[in-house]
Protein backbone atom coordinates (compact mmCIF):
# COMPACT_ATOMS: atom_id res chain seq x y z
CA UNK A 1 0.00 0.00 0.00
CA UNK A 2 2.83 2.41 0.82
CA UNK A 3 4.30 1.86 -2.66
CA UNK A 4 0.90 2.58 -4.25
CA UNK A 5 0.53 5.76 -2.19
CA UNK A 6 4.03 6.83 -3.19
CA UNK A 7 3.22 6.43 -6.88
CA UNK A 8 -0.04 8.35 -6.51
CA UNK A 9 1.69 11.07 -4.53
CA UNK A 10 4.36 11.24 -7.23
CA UNK A 11 1.68 11.58 -9.93
CA UNK A 12 0.10 14.48 -8.03
CA UNK A 13 3.48 16.18 -7.70
CA UNK A 14 4.21 15.70 -11.41
CA UNK A 15 0.75 17.08 -12.27
CA UNK A 16 1.48 20.22 -10.23
CA UNK A 17 5.03 20.49 -11.56
CA UNK A 18 3.84 20.34 -15.17
CA UNK A 19 1.17 22.95 -14.47
CA UNK A 20 3.61 25.38 -12.87
CA UNK A 21 6.53 24.86 -15.26
CA UNK A 22 4.77 24.65 -18.61
CA UNK A 23 1.70 26.85 -18.07
CA UNK A 24 3.70 29.33 -15.98
CA UNK A 25 6.57 29.23 -18.44
CA UNK A 26 4.26 29.81 -21.40
CA UNK A 27 2.54 32.74 -19.67
CA UNK A 28 5.79 34.29 -18.43
CA UNK A 29 7.54 33.96 -21.78
CA UNK A 30 4.57 35.37 -23.73
CA UNK A 31 4.21 38.34 -21.38
CA UNK A 32 7.93 39.07 -21.42
CA UNK A 33 8.06 39.02 -25.23
CA UNK A 34 5.22 41.54 -25.65
CA UNK A 35 7.99 44.15 -25.81
CA UNK A 36 8.89 42.68 -29.21
CA UNK A 37 5.87 44.50 -30.67
CA UNK A 38 8.33 47.43 -30.73
CA UNK A 39 9.79 45.72 -33.77
CA UNK A 40 12.32 48.29 -34.99
CA UNK A 41 13.83 48.89 -31.56
CA UNK A 42 13.31 46.23 -28.88
CA UNK A 43 12.94 43.23 -31.19
CA UNK A 44 15.84 44.37 -33.36
CA UNK A 45 18.24 45.13 -30.49
CA UNK A 46 17.29 42.60 -27.80
CA UNK A 47 15.47 39.64 -29.37
CA UNK A 48 17.77 38.95 -32.31
CA UNK A 49 21.37 37.79 -32.36
CA UNK A 50 23.94 39.65 -34.49
CA UNK A 51 23.28 39.00 -38.16
CA UNK A 52 19.54 38.29 -37.87
CA UNK A 53 18.44 41.81 -38.76
CA UNK A 54 19.87 41.43 -42.28
CA UNK A 55 16.94 39.11 -43.03
CA UNK A 56 14.28 40.38 -40.61
CA UNK A 57 14.50 44.08 -41.53
CA UNK A 58 12.61 43.96 -44.80
CA UNK A 59 10.43 42.07 -47.25
CA UNK A 60 8.46 38.87 -46.68
CA UNK A 61 10.48 37.85 -43.63
CA UNK A 62 9.74 41.16 -41.88
CA UNK A 63 6.00 40.96 -42.62
CA UNK A 64 5.87 37.30 -41.62
CA UNK A 65 7.68 37.86 -38.32
CA UNK A 66 5.51 40.84 -37.36
CA UNK A 67 2.38 38.77 -38.08
CA UNK A 68 3.85 35.84 -36.15
CA UNK A 69 4.56 37.98 -33.08
CA UNK A 70 1.14 39.65 -33.27
CA UNK A 71 -0.63 36.27 -33.18
CA UNK A 72 1.53 33.81 -31.25
CA UNK A 73 2.16 35.97 -28.17
CA UNK A 74 -1.55 36.70 -27.45
CA UNK A 75 -2.27 33.02 -28.20
CA UNK A 76 0.36 31.94 -25.66
CA UNK A 77 -1.30 34.08 -22.97
CA UNK A 78 -4.85 32.96 -23.78
CA UNK A 79 -3.78 29.31 -24.03
CA UNK A 80 -2.96 29.25 -20.32
CA UNK A 81 -6.55 30.31 -19.54
CA UNK A 82 -7.78 27.19 -21.35
CA UNK A 83 -6.12 25.04 -18.70
CA UNK A 84 -7.36 27.06 -15.71
CA UNK A 85 -9.90 24.83 -13.88
CA UNK A 86 -12.07 27.65 -12.52
CA UNK A 87 -12.60 29.03 -16.03
CA UNK A 88 -13.39 25.61 -17.52
CA UNK A 89 -15.94 24.83 -14.82
CA UNK A 90 -17.61 28.20 -14.16
CA UNK A 91 -17.34 30.17 -17.40
CA UNK A 92 -17.95 27.55 -20.06
CA UNK A 93 -18.96 30.05 -22.75
CA UNK A 94 -15.76 32.04 -22.22
CA UNK A 95 -13.79 28.78 -22.36
CA UNK A 96 -15.32 27.95 -25.75
CA UNK A 97 -14.86 31.42 -27.23
CA UNK A 98 -11.32 31.62 -25.90
CA UNK A 99 -10.58 28.17 -27.33
CA UNK A 100 -11.62 29.16 -30.84
CA UNK A 101 -9.67 32.42 -30.49
CA UNK A 102 -6.53 30.52 -29.48
CA UNK A 103 -7.04 28.09 -32.38
CA UNK A 104 -7.37 30.91 -34.92
CA UNK A 105 -4.36 32.82 -33.55
CA UNK A 106 -2.11 29.78 -33.56
CA UNK A 107 -3.11 28.84 -37.10
CA UNK A 108 -2.35 32.38 -38.26
CA UNK A 109 0.97 32.34 -36.40
CA UNK A 110 1.92 29.07 -38.11
CA UNK A 111 1.08 30.55 -41.49
CA UNK A 112 3.21 33.59 -40.71
CA UNK A 113 6.06 31.34 -39.54
CA UNK A 114 6.01 29.64 -42.94
CA UNK A 115 6.72 33.03 -44.53
CA UNK A 116 9.80 33.45 -42.29
CA UNK A 117 11.07 29.90 -42.64
CA UNK A 118 12.79 30.05 -46.11
CA UNK A 119 15.55 32.55 -45.24
CA UNK A 120 19.04 31.05 -45.47
CA UNK A 121 21.01 32.59 -42.63
CA UNK A 122 24.06 30.67 -41.48
CA UNK A 123 24.60 28.45 -44.52
CA UNK A 124 24.13 24.68 -44.34
CA UNK A 125 23.12 24.64 -40.67
CA UNK A 126 19.96 26.53 -41.63
CA UNK A 127 18.52 23.44 -43.33
CA UNK A 128 18.35 21.59 -39.98
CA UNK A 129 16.53 24.56 -38.47
CA UNK A 130 14.15 24.83 -41.41
CA UNK A 131 13.28 21.13 -41.15
CA UNK A 132 12.68 21.42 -37.38
CA UNK A 133 10.55 24.55 -37.75
CA UNK A 134 8.51 22.99 -40.57
CA UNK A 135 8.00 19.84 -38.48
CA UNK A 136 6.88 21.99 -35.54
CA UNK A 137 4.35 23.78 -37.75
CA UNK A 138 3.00 20.42 -38.96
CA UNK A 139 2.64 18.74 -35.55
CA UNK A 140 1.10 21.79 -33.85
CA UNK A 141 -1.38 22.25 -36.69
CA UNK A 142 -2.30 18.55 -36.57
CA UNK A 143 -2.56 18.71 -32.78
CA UNK A 144 -4.97 21.64 -32.92
CA UNK A 145 -7.02 19.92 -35.62
CA UNK A 146 -7.28 16.76 -33.52
CA UNK A 147 -8.27 18.76 -30.44
CA UNK A 148 -10.91 20.67 -32.41
CA UNK A 149 -12.43 17.55 -33.97
CA UNK A 150 -12.62 15.72 -30.65
CA UNK A 151 -14.38 18.57 -28.90
CA UNK A 152 -16.81 18.79 -31.81
CA UNK A 153 -17.55 15.12 -31.15
CA UNK A 154 -17.71 15.82 -27.38
CA UNK A 155 -14.75 13.47 -26.81
CA UNK A 156 -13.41 15.51 -23.93
CA UNK A 157 -10.69 13.09 -22.82
CA UNK A 158 -9.07 13.15 -26.26
CA UNK A 159 -9.60 16.90 -26.55
CA UNK A 160 -7.62 17.33 -23.33
CA UNK A 161 -4.88 14.99 -24.55
CA UNK A 162 -4.41 16.79 -27.87
CA UNK A 163 -4.54 20.26 -26.31
CA UNK A 164 -1.84 19.20 -23.85
CA UNK A 165 0.25 17.78 -26.67
CA UNK A 166 -0.09 20.98 -28.67
CA UNK A 167 0.84 23.17 -25.69
CA UNK A 168 3.93 21.02 -25.06
CA UNK A 169 4.90 21.20 -28.74
CA UNK A 170 4.65 25.00 -28.76
CA UNK A 171 6.70 25.10 -25.55
CA UNK A 172 9.63 23.73 -27.54
CA UNK A 173 10.49 27.27 -28.65
CA UNK A 174 10.98 28.36 -25.02
CA UNK A 175 13.14 25.36 -24.11
CA UNK A 176 15.25 25.61 -27.26
CA UNK A 177 16.13 29.23 -26.47
CA UNK A 178 17.42 28.23 -23.04
CA UNK A 179 19.39 25.32 -24.46
CA UNK A 180 20.82 27.54 -27.20
CA UNK A 181 22.13 30.06 -24.67
CA UNK A 182 23.94 27.20 -22.94
CA UNK A 183 25.31 25.65 -26.14
CA UNK A 184 26.89 28.84 -27.55
CA UNK A 185 29.72 28.97 -24.97
CA UNK A 186 30.21 25.20 -25.34
CA UNK A 187 30.75 25.60 -29.09
CA UNK A 188 33.17 28.43 -28.39
CA UNK A 189 35.17 26.28 -25.99
CA UNK A 190 35.28 23.27 -28.32
CA UNK A 191 36.17 25.41 -31.35
CA UNK A 192 36.30 24.49 -35.03
CA UNK A 193 32.63 25.21 -35.71
CA UNK A 194 31.92 27.51 -38.64
CA UNK A 195 28.97 29.04 -40.44
CA UNK A 196 28.76 30.46 -43.94
CA UNK A 197 27.83 34.12 -44.46
CA UNK A 198 27.81 36.33 -47.50
CA UNK A 199 30.11 39.32 -47.51
CA UNK A 200 27.01 41.51 -47.80
CA UNK A 201 25.70 40.10 -44.48
CA UNK A 202 28.99 40.94 -42.76
CA UNK A 203 29.02 44.44 -44.27
CA UNK A 204 25.40 45.03 -43.19
CA UNK A 205 26.14 43.87 -39.62
CA UNK A 206 29.24 46.06 -39.20
CA UNK A 207 27.41 49.11 -40.54
CA UNK A 208 24.57 48.36 -38.12
CA UNK A 209 27.10 48.23 -35.25
CA UNK A 210 28.88 51.38 -36.49
CA UNK A 211 32.15 49.49 -36.98
CA UNK A 212 34.53 49.33 -39.97
CA UNK A 213 34.50 46.20 -42.12
CA UNK A 214 37.18 43.73 -40.90
CA UNK A 215 39.11 43.55 -44.19
CA UNK A 216 42.02 41.68 -42.63
CA UNK A 217 39.74 38.83 -41.55
CA UNK A 218 37.89 38.52 -44.86
CA UNK A 219 40.16 39.74 -47.69
CA UNK A 220 38.30 37.59 -50.25
CA UNK A 221 35.24 39.81 -49.78
CA UNK A 222 36.84 42.44 -51.99
CA UNK A 223 37.37 42.57 -55.72
CA UNK A 224 40.69 43.75 -57.23
CA UNK A 225 39.26 47.27 -57.63
CA UNK A 226 38.54 47.41 -53.87
CA UNK A 227 34.76 47.13 -54.14
CA UNK A 228 32.78 44.66 -52.01
CA UNK A 229 32.06 41.27 -53.56
CA UNK A 230 28.63 41.18 -51.90
CA UNK A 231 27.53 37.72 -53.03
CA UNK A 232 30.78 35.95 -52.10
CA UNK A 233 30.51 33.50 -49.17
CA UNK A 234 33.08 33.14 -46.39
CA UNK A 235 33.44 30.86 -43.37
CA UNK A 236 32.54 32.49 -40.05
CA UNK A 237 33.92 30.95 -36.86
CA UNK A 238 31.30 30.24 -34.17
CA UNK A 239 32.74 31.94 -31.08
CA UNK A 240 31.36 34.26 -28.40
CA UNK A 241 33.69 37.17 -29.03
CA UNK A 242 31.92 40.49 -28.49
CA UNK A 243 34.41 42.43 -30.60
CA UNK A 244 33.60 40.11 -33.54
CA UNK A 245 29.79 40.38 -33.86
CA UNK A 246 29.65 38.02 -36.85
CA UNK A 247 31.40 35.29 -34.83
CA UNK A 248 29.17 35.96 -31.82
CA UNK A 249 26.08 35.65 -34.02
CA UNK A 250 27.40 32.47 -35.62
CA UNK A 251 27.87 30.88 -32.18
CA UNK A 252 24.10 31.17 -31.61
CA UNK A 253 22.94 30.42 -35.15
CA UNK A 254 24.96 27.25 -35.79
CA UNK A 255 23.67 25.07 -32.92
CA UNK A 256 20.04 26.23 -33.05
CA UNK A 257 18.79 23.61 -35.51
CA UNK A 258 20.24 20.69 -33.54
CA UNK A 259 18.99 22.18 -30.26
CA UNK A 260 15.50 22.62 -31.68
CA UNK A 261 15.35 18.97 -32.77
CA UNK A 262 16.53 17.78 -29.34
CA UNK A 263 13.89 19.91 -27.61
CA UNK A 264 11.11 18.75 -29.96
CA UNK A 265 11.91 15.10 -29.20
CA UNK A 266 12.14 15.82 -25.46
CA UNK A 267 8.76 17.58 -25.44
CA UNK A 268 7.07 14.83 -27.46
CA UNK A 269 8.35 12.19 -25.05
CA UNK A 270 7.59 14.36 -22.01
CA UNK A 271 3.94 14.96 -22.83
CA UNK A 272 3.33 11.26 -23.53
CA UNK A 273 4.89 10.38 -20.16
CA UNK A 274 2.63 12.95 -18.49
CA UNK A 275 -0.49 11.59 -20.21
CA UNK A 276 0.55 8.09 -19.22
CA UNK A 277 0.83 9.19 -15.58
CA UNK A 278 -2.69 10.70 -15.48
CA UNK A 279 -5.00 7.85 -16.59
CA UNK A 280 -7.54 8.53 -13.85
CA UNK A 281 -8.21 12.03 -15.17
CA UNK A 282 -8.49 10.64 -18.70
CA UNK A 283 -10.96 7.98 -17.54
CA UNK A 284 -13.01 10.56 -15.63
CA UNK A 285 -13.28 12.75 -18.71
CA UNK A 286 -14.20 9.78 -20.86
CA UNK A 287 -17.14 9.09 -18.58
CA UNK A 288 -18.16 12.72 -18.94
CA UNK A 289 -17.80 12.32 -22.72
CA UNK A 290 -20.06 9.27 -22.61
CA UNK A 291 -22.82 11.21 -20.83
CA UNK A 292 -22.59 14.17 -23.20
CA UNK A 293 -22.46 12.01 -26.35
CA UNK A 294 -25.37 9.89 -25.13
CA UNK A 295 -27.39 13.05 -24.46
CA UNK A 296 -26.50 14.43 -27.92
CA UNK A 297 -27.57 11.22 -29.65
CA UNK A 298 -24.14 10.24 -31.03
CA UNK A 299 -23.55 6.68 -32.10
CA UNK A 300 -20.85 4.86 -30.09
CA UNK A 301 -21.22 7.04 -26.96
CA UNK A 302 -17.93 7.16 -25.10
CA UNK A 303 -16.05 6.56 -28.36
CA UNK A 304 -17.63 9.03 -30.79
CA UNK A 305 -14.36 10.88 -31.28
CA UNK A 306 -10.89 9.73 -32.33
CA UNK A 307 -10.39 6.93 -29.81
CA UNK A 308 -8.13 3.88 -30.06
CA UNK A 309 -10.95 1.37 -29.53
CA UNK A 310 -12.88 2.81 -32.48
CA UNK A 311 -10.03 3.43 -34.91
CA UNK A 312 -7.41 0.99 -33.59
CA UNK A 313 -7.27 -2.44 -32.02
CA UNK A 314 -7.83 -1.48 -28.37
CA UNK A 315 -10.43 -3.27 -26.27
CA UNK A 316 -13.84 -1.68 -26.67
CA UNK A 317 -14.51 0.84 -23.92
CA UNK A 318 -17.67 0.27 -21.89
CA UNK A 319 -19.21 2.69 -19.40
CA UNK A 320 -18.99 1.72 -15.74
CA UNK A 321 -22.05 0.08 -14.24
CA UNK A 322 -24.17 2.46 -12.20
Amino acid sequence: MSITRSFRHGAVLIHGFVGVIFAGGMLGFSLSRLQDFDYDHHFKNYALVPGDWYFFSHGRVRVGMIMHLATVLPAGILLVLQFTPVIRHRWILFHRINGYTVLALFLLSNGAACAVLPHKQGGGARTATQAAEAFLVIITTLGMAMAWWNIRRKQIDQHRAWMLRTMFYFGTIITSRLVNFASAPILTRIGNYYGVWSCDEIDFLYKQEGMPFPKADYPHCFLPDGSLNASFRVAIRAAQILSKPEQFGSSHIQPFGANLWICIVAHIIGVEIYLGLTPRESERLRRVSYEKQLEAGFSNPGSAGLTSDRWGDAEKWTPPAK
